[in-house]
């Protein structure tokens, strides 16, 4: 790793805190390198990539975009401020796709905490519904960054929106290309998942990892009488108390657009995990056209892309998923 022994160093103390960031299935695209000048480069490695079902890599971008925020907010304890720039190259060209600078900042404030507390929830709610003064906290910052969020407690819609989630996430798997994208990153035990410290472990979605064995490896045997059923009532269990639904609509065209939506989406993420809200996202009614295009029909109109839909509210402490080491994670 390049550049001088005190920015390296401080670099590599962001990335401890920001690697805890979000990212499609756990992929956790990243790698980061510190250039002579002080600055830092984000660039993907090719073996990290969703080619199949993310082409465009506008969700990967998503992901790069929540690690920035995540050592944006690292930087800000130490009264640094972060700029980001996008190189424009693709991703997958093993170029740079984004340079950090540091510079002074305006303000101090540390949540570094917060970047650790954030997990995803794919347990149950209490079923209580969110706020409406944290709905408006997120509704602002959301205009702020271009972005329009909408939410809904209306119990019928909330119900209507769970079950698609379902039925298309059933679905989505019985296409054997994105099955074998996705499960390329799927872990069937808790072991597997320590060793390798990426992709979805048994504890985190919630299925025992002889059920996804089957489900990704063994797709076939579903269909008998009664597997389908009962993994399909053992997600659903997961859902239950959910009383509040919320999507983003925004630009989301480009990898530029994704940068920029999952810088949002961290900070949404930070401001909910101060309320002790959690969030779980639905991305197969997103990415599905189908589903996407019964819920644009469903729910209230609005500019702007339909980019993220999820679930939010109050659970159990989630599972930790695994996160790779910092070493790993930087050239």
């Amino acid at each position: 790793m390049n550049g001088s022994p005190d920015r390296r160093a401080l670099w590599r103390e962001f990335l401890e805190d920001a690697r805890w960031a979000p990212s499609p299935h756990n992929v956790q695209p990243w790698l980061l390198r510190c250039c002579d000048d002080g600055t830092a480069e984000v660039s993907i490695p090719t073996d990290r990539l969703l080619r199949d079902t993310d082409p465009g890599g506008r969700f990967t971008g998503s992901g790069i975009g929540c690690l920035v925020e995540g050592l944006a907010v690292a930087a800000r304890a130490h009264r640094l401020a972060l700029t980001a720039t996008s190189t424009g190259r693709v991703p997958g060209d093993k170029d740079p796709v984004v340079v950090l600078s540091l510079g002074p900042a305006d303000e101090h404030t540390d949540e570094r905490a917060l970047l650790r507390e954030r997990r995803t929830s794919r347990l149950p709610f209490d079923g209580s519904p969110v706020e409406e003064s944290l709905l408006d906290e997120l509704s602002a910052l959301s205009a702020a960054a271009g972005h329009t969020w909408q939410a809904s407690t209306d119990p019928e819609l909330v119900r209507w929106i769970v079950e698609l989630n379902r039925e298309t996430l059933f679905l989505d798997m019985a296409d054997p290309i994105a099955r074998a994208e996705v499960g390329h990153w799927l872990r069937f035990s808790n072991a597997e998942a320590a060793r390798r410290r990426d992709g979805f472990s048994p504890d985190a979605l919630g299925f025992p990892g002889w059920l996804l064995r089957l489900f990704f490896r063994r797709h076939a045997l579903l269909e008998l009488p009664g597997i389908r059923q009962g993994a399909r009532w053992l997600y659903g269990r997961t859902t239950r108390g959910t009383r509040t639904i919320a999507w983003l609509r925004g630009p989301f065209e480009t990898f530029e657009d994704g940068l920029a939506a999952g810088r949002l989406l961290m900070r949404l993420w930070l401001t909910m995990t101060r309320e002790g809200v959690r969030l779980h996202p639905f991305g197969s009614v997103v990415t599905n056209p189908t589903a996407n295009a019964r819920l644009q029909a469903r729910i209230e109109p609005g500019e702007g892309m339909l980019w993220l839909i999820m679930r939010l509210g109050r659970s159990a402490e989630p599972p930790r998923s695994h996160r790779r080491e910092v070493d790993d994670l930087v050239a």
